[in-house]
């Protein structure tokens, strides 16, 4: 595991809430900002002793294990996620649901120069030095997205970068991120207006919640870079996302499955484990009353028909939820058929 340190001379003195007093304390700085918004009254220097006498930060100039990020919250009653090879998809669901999310960068990326810092790499191999919180992804221009951050190296609270300068600082730490398993609390700014009962924001870049999770669900079956037969570096999740606002923006989604070069590497077998899983929870949230859902084998085409009668019905009563779900059923029945699988045997077994 690498360790997560910040580079010397652009620490410098803590001058404001956000910015660290240490040169290595980024990971440490990262956890109080977000004990904080928890409610945790704690300072960074508690947090560093703390941490010391835990064998977590040795004050040498050696930061924090990546590894051992999330410890400080965790200890705090505040459960967390840690997640190797993440993608854009995972931090937005993460964020979706009002979590926060730490990862680790090469620093050298987001505030350097470029051209050094593939040098630095190219010689040395990838350099993750610094830890940081993803505060948001904002998709407004979809040609021009946006990662926003708060620096504690910086000291900067709302630092926007280009999705792509950031995937390549990301990509330094594999694609590292430690998640709260919880949303924070109403208090924090910004989440006055959270559904804490459902546990989500109702949609995504202009995409009902449900439907973003089916795409984030398609992420996780795919290689955030691949090299092809020519030597040639190729990035199916950034094409994946290239698709994403084609659907939002009324592409139909099953065309997806024609369209975009992300599904030469696509991984079914784990992608249709994790829509399993997303079929399963939500289930429960859709009102079968008055319908006869299939309990016997049926194909595809059968269970389209009684999806889009359910759609119908769930439409005329209001129950917009149930509607809604049962759409997200039927992208997952578009998945079935371009990947020639079963429905019933790949979700309803």
């Amino acid at each position: 595991m690498n360790n997560i340190f910040e580079t010397n001379g652009l620490a410098g003195e803590a001058v404001n809430p956000i910015q660290q007093q240490y040169s290595d304390t980024c990971a440490i700085k990262s956890q109080q900002i977000i004990l904080n918004e928890f409610g945790i009254d704690v300072n960074e220097e508690q947090l560093v002793q703390y941490s010391a006498e835990h064998g977590w930060y040795q004050g040498d100039g050696s930061g924090t294990n990546m590894g051992n990020v999330g410890n400080l919250l965790e200890e705090a009653g505040i459960p967390c996620t840690r997640q190797a090879n993440a993608n854009a998809f995972n931090l937005v669901s993460e964020l979706s649901q009002g979590h926060k999310v730490i990862v680790g960068v090469d620093s050298a990326e987001l505030w350097g120069n470029k051209f050094t810092a593939w040098w630095n790499d190219f010689y040395h191999g990838d350099t993750p030095d610094h830890a940081l919180i993803v505060s948001g992804i904002d998709t407004s221009d979809p040609n021009n997205v946006k990662v926003i951050v708060t620096d504690p190296g910086t000291g900067e609270g709302y630092k926007e970068y280009p999705l792509d300068q950031f995937m390549d600082a990301w990509s330094d730490s594999q694609c590292y991120m430690v998640s709260t398993d919880v949303p924070v609390p109403k208090v924090v700014p910004g989440m006055d207006n959270f559904d804490y009962s459902v546990g989500h924001i109702p949609n995504v870049a202009g995409m009902d919640y449900s439907d973003f999770q089916i795409f984030n669900d398609i992420s996780c079956g795919l290689p955030v870079v691949a090299q092809t037969d020519m030597d040639v570096m190729d990035y199916p999740v950034s094409d994946l996302y290239g698709a994403f606002g084609a659907v939002a923006n009324g592409m139909p989604f099953n065309d997806i499955f024609e369209d975009y070069s992300f599904n030469q590497y696509l991984d079914t077998d784990i992608t249709t484990d994790i829509l399993q899983q997303t079929y399963i929870d939500n289930l429960d949230n859709i009102n079968f009353y008055g319908i006869s859902q299939p309990m016997e084998p049926v194909s595809n085409i059968e269970y389209s028909d009684f999806l889009n009668s359910s759609i119908d019905y769930f439409s005329s009563i209001g129950d917009t939820t149930s509607a809604i779900l049962c759409e997200q059923q039927m992208m997952m029945l578009d998945y079935c058929d371009a990947n020639n699988l079963n429905f019933y045997n790949s979700f309803m077994l």
